[in-house]
């Protein structure tokens, strides 16, 4: 008789080894930032505090964005295409100007927080930004630190970093709820224990690139070869901006009426947060895996599809679990006090948006990785231009329409993504990248739903939904694997 044995190919070990990993870290970065929140709403019990809170760490987010100006992405690219130049030039150039960008940065923080305090009245918030402002320049090395060993493909030590920074990040959030200063408190401490974590972080990282690539610190600084780093790096910067910009400045729009609202939508991203980690993940790995093979297109293209198949593999069910079951999570991890008809509609837009975005994200890194930047500068400028512009007009009091315009942005971004495939000749295989994926999860979806009416047991359908979704996803892999990568053997029966 014969047997059907699957053997994956030295790509497919290599790219699900490395998504693992980094799987691993994001998840345990999500699920600390989503313990800090949930002692903050715990210890606090005030929606109103919490949204302050959620607030100050948004500013700083959207602020952060504007850190390394490319130089990061163009040391990843060089580490994936020649490490030795990495190691003698460019690291020292990515440091000097990420580290110069940082100070300006900075001082534009420094700047504006007398008047983000004012529009949102809250007179802690000035001190809190001025105490914020000094984390940015650690924060910039900490980036381009971590930038290293993601070009270098070292993505356990890539991971290692990641756990790190949230680990220090989120006790110093909690240290200052609980370790306050005087009568400024909340907003005060939580900015100064976070900037502790940030040095500590940034001091280790230093510590480990010198330990593994013992790079060349000092030496020329050639501002044209500066120059041609900005012009790869500068459009996925300007993309990563316009990509990220988005849910910090809804939550800080939303924040100028409502607070509360602000709390609702941080747990929602909190949440959602899980099902990000998985495009957060391929994207990583699929820069420096696509930039390998960059000079043979097929290769490349052979690369590409498996990235986003098994990307959508995993992201498909996710999303359709948190869609259909928004109120019994949110109620689970923050408690009954959070849960509200509106947080549930935010939890969905928002899970629907990380969907839409990772057409766009992960598409963008693959042609990235062929040294072509334009899809990721545009579509994400596509994506972050329909929330930021029709929002203030359209949804001023109204923070459930912004938040659907912001899922919006994210859906019209996928089709200029598909779009930009054909426009940069590179011929995906969308039944293999997105098709055959979505099988097991229609599959799940409709067993889940029966669930729902079925009374007492729900939970059975809810367990034969993730039954068939492991079944069908194993059929689905084999009987697409045949063409490529299955072998088959003979076997003699005995007796």
């Amino acid at each position: 008789m014969q047997k059907m044995r699957l053997v994956l190919s030295e790509h497919q070990r290599f790219l699900l080894r490395s998504v693992s990993i980094i799987v691993v870290g994001l998840f345990i970065n999500q699920l600390l930032q989503t313990v800090g929140s949930i002692i903050l709403a715990r210890v606090l019990n005030d929606p109103a505090k919490f949204g302050e809170v959620n607030l100050l760490l948004q500013i700083f987010g959207m602020v952060a964005l504007f850190l390394n100006v490319g130089f990061n992405s163009a040391l990843v690219y060089t580490f994936s295409t020649d490490r030795q130049e990495a190691i003698q030039q460019k690291f020292r150039l990515s440091l000097l100007g990420s580290t110069f960008a940082a100070v300006v940065v900075s001082l534009a923080l420094t700047a504006l927080a007398p008047f983000l305090a004012e529009i949102y009245h809250l007179p802690s918030l000035k001190g809190a930004l001025f105490i914020s402002s000094i984390m940015l320049i650690f924060n910039s090395v900490i980036n381009i630190g971590v930038s290293s060993f993601s070009g270098n493909r070292e993505f356990m030590t890539q991971a290692l970093f990641m756990v790190i920074t949230t680990t220090f990040s989120t006790l110093g959030m909690v240290l200052g709820v609980l370790w306050t200063f005087g009568t400024n408190d909340l907003l005060w401490g939580v900015s100064f224990w976070m900037g502790m974590g940030s040095v500590l972080t940034a001091a280790f990282i230093v510590w480990k690139v010198e330990r593994v690539h013992r790079p060349k610190w000092l030496g020329s600084i050639s501002l044209p070869e500066m120059g041609q780093m900005m012009k790869y790096g500068v459009p996925l910067w300007a993309g990563n901006i316009a990509k990220a910009f988005q849910q910090p400045f809804l939550v800080m729009f939303i924040g100028s009426s409502s607070v509360i609202a602000v709390g609702e939508l941080a747990n929602a991203s909190r949440i959602t947060g899980f099902i990000g980690i998985v495009t957060w993940a391929f994207m990583i790995v699929t820069f420096p895996f696509v930039a390998e093979s960059s000079r043979d297109l097929n290769e490349s293209t052979r690369r590409g599809t498996l990235c986003i198949r098994y990307n959508n593999l995993i992201l498909y069910p996710l999303t359709l679990i948190i869609c259909l079951y928004p109120n019994e999570i949110n109620g689970f991890l923050f408690g009954s006090g959070y849960t509200t008809q509106d947080s549930a509609i935010y939890i969905r837009l928002l899970a629907l948006g990380v969907f839409f975005s990772s057409v766009g994200r992960l598409g963008g890194n693959i042609l990235a990785g062929l040294g072509k930047t334009k899809a990721n500068f545009w579509v994400m400028i596509v994506a972050g231009v329909i929330v930021i512009t029709l929002a203030p007009i359209f949804a001023v009091n109204n923070p459930v329409l912004a938040v659907w315009l912001y899922t919006g942005g994210w859906a019209v971004s996928a089709l200029f993504m598909i779009w930009f495939f054909f426009y940069e000749g590179f011929p995906l295989d969308w039944w293999k990248s997105y098709g055959e994926p979505l099988i097991p999860t229609l599959v799940m979806g409709l067993l889940m739903e029966i669930g729902h009416f079925a009374g007492g047991f729900s939970t059975l359908f809810v367990l034969l939904g993730i039954g068939g979704l492991m079944l069908f996803t194993l059929i689905v892999e084999t009987f697409h694997v045949p063409r490529l990568r299955l072998s088959k053997h003979k076997q003699s029966n005995s007796g």
